[in-house]
Parts: C-alpha cells; sequence; structure tokens
C-alpha cells in the first residue's frame, strides 16, 4: 500500500508548517529571556505572555517541620531540586531534619531545623527564592558540629554553607532571626537574675538545656561532656567544675556526685541540677566559699545516671510515689545491682594473711551476665579519672548508708560490716547527716525516724544486704571513697516541694564536697623527680591501699589520729613517716615521697609489656561509651575479633527509606 506513504509525505510539509511558529518562538525565547513566551491556542493560533505574566508564584509553607520559621511563604522547586511537598516529606533530608532534635539530644535545636528549612522550603518573594546567609550557616556549623562528632555523623552536604548559603551582598536573609531574638531576650533575663533557679522537674531535654546555659555562663570554670549512652541512646551528661575543665591537676582532688541511678528517685537529679546552678552564680558573684571550693577542687556532677528510667517515671507524674515503674533501665536492669561483686572477693582475700583487698579486678564471671550500657560507663568513668570521694543520690528513705553494703556472711540480710576504712566512712557520713536540718532531726515520728539513735546514718549491710552495688565497687576497685544518699521518703515528690528539699541540702552537698581535702596528699617520684604511677601508698592498721595516679599524687582521706604511711612501688625500696592530723585541721596535709631504686639501679621497665600479656582481657579497654550495644566479641584465644564497620547507632532512624538511604552522613563511607 505505497499510496498511504504518499499521501502521508504529502500532508507533512503543512504539518510542519503550522508547527514552525511555536518552534521558532521556542527559540526566540531561549536566545532572549525577555521575549513573550507563546503557546498554541484555538484554530492555530498562537497566544503569547510575557514572563512577568507566566512567572513563577510563592505557595504557602506545608511542611510540618517548617511551619513555625519566620517567613511564610516557599517555591517549588527547592534549592534541592525538590519538585513538591510529596518528594521532600519522603527524602532522607527531610527525615533527617525531623529525628537531629533527637539524635543531637536536643543540642543546636530548633537551629538545625530552621537552617534546612531554609534549603528545603526556601524563602520566596514575589516569585523569587531569597537565599539563607552564609555567615549564619558557618557560625552553626563551628558551634554544633561538635554533636555531630559526637554520634560519628557527617556534617548534612545540604547544610554546606558554601554551596546553598549567599553573602548579605547578594541579598541574603537570616533564618535564625525569629529564634535569635528569642535567645537574647532569656540571655538578658539571666544576666539580670544570676542566682535565680526554677525549682522544677526537668524532663530529659529540658535538663540538657539548663547544664549548657550553665556552662555557656561559666564557660572559664566548666565543661560539660558525655561519659556513654544509655540503652536507649540518651547522653549521660556530667558538667564539671574546675579552674582547668577537661584536665586533671597535680594534688587537686577529684570529687563526683551521681543522681538518678534509679530512674524513678528524682530529687538527686534535680538537686545536682540546682546544684550547677547555684555553684556557676556564686562563683561569678564573688562567694569566697564558692570559688575556694572550686579553684581547689575539681567537681564532676552526674545528674542523671539512668536517664531512659526517669522517662518512665515521669509518664507516672509527681507526687506518684512509685516502687518499681522507672527504677531500673530499659532494660529492666536494676544499675545498684549491676555493678562486679567484689565484695565477696575482699572476705575471701582477708581471712589470707598478707594478701591484699584493694584494686581487685573485675572476675572474668562478671562479663557472662547482662551488664547495662549505663554500668560500663559508669565503671569507664571511675577507672579513667583518680577520684577521691563520692555520693550516690538516692530516695525512699532519710539516712546516709556507708559501704560495705554486702553482709560479711552472705545469709545475714542485717550484719554489721565494715570496712578497713570504717572510721573514716563514718566522719564522712555524719558529715552530711549533721549538715542536713531533717536527717538530723531528733524526732522518731518523721521520715528516716528510725535512724535518729544511730545519728542518721548506718552501715549499708546492717540496714539491708545486697550484691553488685557501685558503693563497694568504689571502694574494692579503685581509691575513691563514696556513700549512699536517701533524700527523702518520697521518691517522686510534687514540684512545690523542690525548693524545701534544695533547702534542706544545700550545706550538705557543699560540706561533703569540702571532705575531699580530709587527710593527706603528696607526690611519689625518683630521685631525679619523675613522677611514679601506681605507687602503694599504705597506712599501718588500715588494710586498704592508695595508688598513685599518673602523675604521681595521692589523696588518702584519712580522720584525724597519728598514723604510719608508707610508700612503695615496684623495683624501689619502701619509704616510712609518722604524720599526725589535727582534730581542727581542715586542709590535707602534704605528705611527698621520694623513692630510691632497689640496690641503687635506677628501675628498668622493659619487661614490662611481657608482663601485660598475662593480665586477664579487659572489656571494658574495648567498650566505646558512645555507641550502643558496644560489645566486643572475644575470640576462642581470648582476643577480640575484628568485624566489619558497623553502622552507627542512629542509622536505624533511615530504616524505612528503600532507596537514598544517606550514605552521605557516614564519616567512614
Amino acid at each position: 500500500m505505497p499510496h498511504h506513504g504518499v499521501r502521508g509525505t504529502q500532508r507533512a510539509p503543512s504539518m510542519w508548517l503550522q508547527g514552525l511558529p511555536f518552534l521558532v518562538g521556542a527559540l526566540i525565547s531561549v536566545l532572549d529571556p525577555v521575549a513573550p513566551v507563546c503557546q498554541p491556542g484555538p484554530e492555530g493560533q498562537a497566544q503569547c505572555q510575557s514572563p512577568a505574566e507566566n512567572k513563577a508564584k510563592c505557595v504557602d509553607i506545608s511542611l510540618g517541620s517548617c511551619n513555625d520559621v519566620s517567613y511564610s511563604k516557599t517555591l517549588f522547586p527547592n534549592l534541592l531540586d525538590q519538585k513538591s511537598r510529596g518528594v521532600i516529606e519522603y527524602s532522607s533530608e527531610y527525615i533527617l531534619m525531623s529525628v537531629l532534635h533527637n539524635l543531637l539530644q536536643g543540642e543546636c535545636n530548633p537551629d538545625l531545623r530552621f537552617l534546612g528549612c531554609s534549603i528545603m522550603a526556601p524563602k520566596c518573594e514575589e516569585g523569587k527564592v531569597i537565599k539563607p546567609c552564609r555567615k549564619v550557616c558557618e557560625a552553626l556549623r563551628k558551634n554544633c558540629l561538635p554533636a555531630f562528632d559526637a554520634i560519628d555523623m557527617a556534617w548534612p552536604y545540604f547544610l554546606d554553607c558554601d554551596r546553598f548559603f549567599v553573602d548579605e551582598a547578594e541579598g541574603c536573609f537570616d533564618p535564625l532571626a525569629k529564634l535569635r531574638g528569642e535567645t537574647e531576650f532569656v540571655e538578658d533575663v539571666l544576666n539580670e537574675a544570676p542566682t535565680l533557679i526554677q525549682f522544677t522537674h526537668h524532663s530529659f531535654l529540658q535538663m540538657v538545656r539548663e547544664l549548657k546555659k550553665v556552662v555557656s555562663r561559666c564557660s572559664h570554670i566548666t565543661s560539660l561532656y558525655s561519659i556513654g549512652r544509655s540503652f536507649e541512646g540518651k547522653d549521660l551528661f556530667v558538667i564539671e567544675f574546675s579552674t582547668s575543665p577537661g584536665h586533671h591537676e597535680l594534688l587537686k582532688p577529684e570529687f563526683k556526685y551521681i543522681g538518678n541511678m534509679h530512674g524513678n528517685e528524682v530529687v538527686g537529679k534535680e538537686l545536682l541540677l540546682y546544684l550547677a546552678q547555684y555553684l556557676c552564680s556564686e562563683y561569678l558573684l564573688g562567694n569566697s566559699r564558692i570559688q575556694t571550693l572550686i579553684n581547689n577542687t575539681r567537681i564532676h556532677l552526674l545528674p542523671s545516671m539512668n536517664p531512659d528510667g526517669y522517662e518512665l517515671a515521669a509518664e507516672e507524674g509527681a507526687g506518684y510515689n512509685g516502687w518499681t515503674n522507672g527504677r531500673q533501665t530499659a532494660q529492666n536492669l536494676d544499675l545498684n545491682r549491676n555493678f562486679p561483686d567484689l565484695t565477696s572477693e575482699a572476705y575471701r582475700l582477708s581471712r589470707i594473711r598478707g594478701a591484699r583487698t584493694d584494686h581487685l579486678p573485675i572476675p572474668q564471671s562478671y562479663w557472662w551476665g547482662k551488664v547495662a550500657p549505663e554500668t560500663k560507663a559508669v565503671m569507664k568513668w571511675i577507672k579513667s579519672i583518680p577520684f577521691v570521694l563520692s555520693a550516690s543520690l538516692h530516695g525512699g528513705d532519710l539516712v546516709v548508708s556507708y559501704p560495705y553494703d554486702y553482709s560479711v556472711h552472705p545469709m545475714e540480710e542485717k550484719m554489721f560490716s565494715p570496712t578497713p576504712d570504717d572510721k573514716m566512712f563514718k566522719l564522712l557520713s555524719r558529715t552530711y547527716a549533721d549538715a542536713h536540718p531533717g536527717i538530723s532531726d531528733k524526732s522518731e515520728m518523721r521520715c528516716g525516724g528510725n535512724f535518729v539513735k544511730r545519728g542518721g546514718i548506718i552501715n549499708g549491710a546492717e540496714w539491708y544486704s545486697f550484691t553488685g552495688g557501685m558503693t563497694d565497687f568504689n571502694y574494692l576497685h579503685t581509691n575513691c571513697f563514696e556513700i549512699t544518699l536517701e533524700l527523702g521518703c518520697e521518691k517522686f515528690p510534687l514540684e512545690d516541694e523542690l525548693y524545701s528539699l534544695w533547702q534542706q541540702n544545700k550545706e550538705a552537698l557543699l560540706k561533703f564536697m569540702e571532705m575531699a581535702h580530709r587527710g593527706i596528699k603528696g607526690v611519689v617520684s625518683d630521685k631525679f623527680g619523675n613522677p611514679i604511677k601506681n605507687a602503694r601508698i599504705s597506712v599501718k592498721g588500715i588494710r586498704h591501699d592508695m595508688l598513685t595516679a599518673a602523675a604521681g599524687d595521692y589523696w588518702r582521706l584519712l580522720p584525724p589520729g597519728t598514723y604510719i604511711v608508707s610508700a612503695q612501688a615496684r623495683g624501689y625500696s619502701k619509704i616510712l613517716k609518722k604524720v599526725t592530723l589535727p582534730a581542727k585541721m581542715s586542709k590535707a596535709g602534704r605528705v611527698d615521697f621520694v623513692l630510691r631504686p632497689l640496690n641503687g639501679k635506677p628501675r628498668r621497665i622493659v619487661h614490662e609489656p611481657m608482663r601485660r600479656s598475662y593480665e586477664q582481657y579487659d572489656p571494658l579497654e574495648h567498650f566505646d561509651p558512645h555507641a550502643q550495644y558496644a560489645q566486643p566479641e572475644p575470640r576462642n584465644d581470648g582476643g577480640q575479633s575484628v568485624q566489619p564497620r558497623e553502622k552507627p547507632w542512629w542509622w536505624s532512624y533511615f530504616s524505612s527509606l528503600d532507596q537514598h538511604k544517606p550514605l552521605w552522613l557516614l564519616k567512614h563511607h
């Protein structure tokens, strides 16, 4: 049927001619952007519009995560070339902005969200996109990059300050202008009333925000750091007070308070938050007592050791005297029963003549059980800093408890079981109890009244015996002396009780910190002045030694009295000194030791690596407290297996994305 092809060929020129005006018009529009844009009209007639009549239109912002920005109109496609709301909401960039608040535990938010919205829902005026200012992006990146580093996340590509942001000369806008106005107002209020403390309950994110305010106001004497993460990924934040934040200083004792070990016992958490605010404000106001304390002590406050449990308890609300909900972790573990049982081993060794009962190793069998990441994080923290004194803040009664917490006779649930430092522990406990008006109240009809005849203090095992406690672990594994503070019969009190609780505990909290300066301190070195690490400081009559820190310094808490103190180290001769501590002495006495090598020869440590090769495998050395489920897998030969690099814990937030997963967030991709 060749005639069909002929007829088709005959019609082609007329069709081509009919379309020629539109092709020419399109070509002209490319060559001349201001030329009219033409579209086909009825009966083949062209209809032309100028660009001004056909320009893009601004539309209302309909993205849920961007509905509170300072502008109301945006434009599609956005700066990432995403052409609709649906495309944006199913993108990895938008999901990241939606969950970043949780990933960074509230840090840099809503700043980062506003910045991301300025890219994904850019500001639109008169049909044109107004790009965000580069200097705003650069400032935020400088402040927030450490938060990304802390969770091993790369800086998002769509917040590239050079790529998507412009200078003021190009006509930019500040996406944080609204937020900045609110921030400046808050800072003005804080500066006008630096001692103002809000006596309210604080959620985890509110607690973090308040701690960061303290660090911002007292940046020269504070730092905020995380010792690890809870099972659900919340940071275990510690605020530090020191004249040299982040560093151990020679002969300056290290002190710590730990609160909220049991999630439903919230008084300690709030008190430590108030204490942080108080120390900062009073230091700035020139309070000589607070300045002396901070100038001579490195103080660490961990307000919440169990933030997961707290969130569960908070769902019940204040005033609910819950004894179970939230006490344990998200893994259903009681943290104060989760530490290694070193007390049983100490009792066994105490029956062996000459055996040491201090700095006991963690038994390998301990790792066979379930160990909470919170427990591991605290143990690693305790081992990394030479703490001298500590207290754990609890609730449920009104009394001060001191170790041992586990009975010397396993079958006895209530049996006095003292440590070799029983006199010092009683002195420490009485210091807090006597400064607390509630604990020192002589009425037996009050909360904690059954401890009145004991002076408001009690040996832990005599109260009730249990194993796996943190207090016994501190004493038997490290140099640290720790007591337990039970701060009230109501575990989650109403907010109107918090001010009274602060007033009752403020002086006691301060006096107990000052007790870190009791006893003796000094430096152990060789005749050339080189510090000797892990030298033993022994006190005659007290079967519990201290070990020197990396700089050779030590602290030995002692009550008033006369003592024979000795220092010795591997490869060196032993030196003894007689020390007398007067009853009214409030500062630690300085007692230094200069050790001489045995046989007049310097100590050689060439065989140290060989000796270490026979030591027990310690999982804590390989535990990353900042990564969830970071548990090394031992090989059959006892070593650590090498596994392919796993995705970070936050990768699960993007599991719903079948494609286009944000590989750009992986630092090691």
